[in-house]
C-alpha cells in the first residue's frame, strides 16, 4: 500500500528512499512502514529537505550512521502519515532508542539498506522491530556461536527456510524482543534470556524466556513474533501490552 505521503517522501529524498511502502503489521492499531535507502546517495542537505531534525551528536557520526538515523526517522514520518498525523520530531533516549512524541508508542529499525517503523497510538503497548541482512560467511558464524544455543542451532535445519534464514530470523527475533522489553525490564540482557523453541514457522516464530526479567516476565513466557522476508533481509515485530 502506498500513500501521496510515500510519493512526496520518495520525490524528497532524491533517491535515497525507494520501494516505501506500508505492510500488514499484524497488530492491531498498529502501522508498519518498510523502505530500501542508499547510503551511496546520503547527504546531510537531506534532513532539511525532509524536515527531520538532526541532533548535534549525530554530526559526529559516520556517514553510515547518519544514512542509517535519517531512513529510521524517515519511516518514523510515514508511519506517523499512515496514522493520520502530522509529522512529528522523534528525539532519542540515552540508550539511542527512540523517545516518541506524546501519544504515540513504536520502534525503528535499519540494517544495510533497508528500514522500517511499527508505530501505534497505543501507548499501552511495548512494540519492538527488527531488520536485519540475512546473515551468510563471517555474520552467520558470528550468530551461531554467540547468540544461539545448542539446542537452538540444532532447530535451525527444520522449518520452511534454509538454515541461514533461520538463523538470521531467530537473532532479528530477540533484538526485536530486547527492544519490545526493555522499557519494562530497565536493564540490558542477553541473547541468552530468550531461546527459540521450536523452528521458525512461514509467517511467525516464538520465543520462550529462560530466566525471570520481572515479575511480569517470568521464565517460560513465550512470545508469538511476527516475520517477513525480502530476497536479502528479514524483519521481526510484536507487541506485549505493558505491566
Amino acid at each position: 500500500m502506498t500513500t501521496p505521503f510515500f510519493s512526496d517522501l520518495h520525490a524528497d529524498a532524491h533517491g535515497f528512499l525507494s520501494d516505501i511502502a506500508q505492510e500488514d503489521s499484524l497488530i492491531p492499531a498498529a502501522v508498519l512502514v518498510t523502505a530500501s535507502y542508499d547510503e551511496t546517495v546520503f547527504s546531510d542537505d537531506l534532513f532539511t529537505q525532509l524536515g527531520i531534525f538532526q541532533p548535534p551528536s549525530l554530526s559526529r557520526a559516520i556517514p553510515r550512521r547518519r544514512a542509517e538515523f535519517l531512513a529510521g526517522r524517515a519511516m518514523a514520518q510515514a508511519a506517523m502519515a499512515c496514522l493520520g498525523l502530522p509529522p512529528s520530531p522523534v528525539d532519542t533516549t540515552p540508550s539511542r532508542a527512540p523517545l516518541w512524541p506524546k501519544g504515540l508508542s513504536g520502534s525503528i529499525s535499519h540494517a544495510r539498506g533497508r528500514c522500517a517503523c511499527l508505530l501505534s497510538q497505543d501507548t499501552g503497548r511495548s512494540f519492538g522491530i527488527d531488520t536485519e541482512a540475512i546473515a551468510e560467511g563471517r555474520p552467520l558464524d558470528a550468530i551461531l556461536t554467540q547468540t544461539l544455543s545448542q539446542t537452538e542451532r540444532a532447530l535451525l535445519t527444520q522449518g520452511p527456510y534454509p538454515a541461514n534464514i533461520n538463523a538470521t530470523l531467530a537473532f532479528s527475533a530477540k533484538e526485536a524482543l530486547f527492544k519490545t522489553l526493555y522499557p519494562q525490564v530497565g536493564h540490558h540482557f542477553g541473547f541468552d534470556a530468550a531461546n527459540l523453541t521450536e523452528p521458525p514457522h512461514q509467517n511467525n516464530l516464538t520465543l520462550s524466556l529462560t530466566t525471570n526479567l520481572t515479575d511480569n516476565l517470568p521464565k517460560g513466557r513465550r512470545f508469538d513474533i511476527h516475520l517477513s522476508l525480502t530476497p536479502t533481509h528479514v524483519s521481526t515485530w510484536l507487541s506485549v501490552p505493558n505491566p
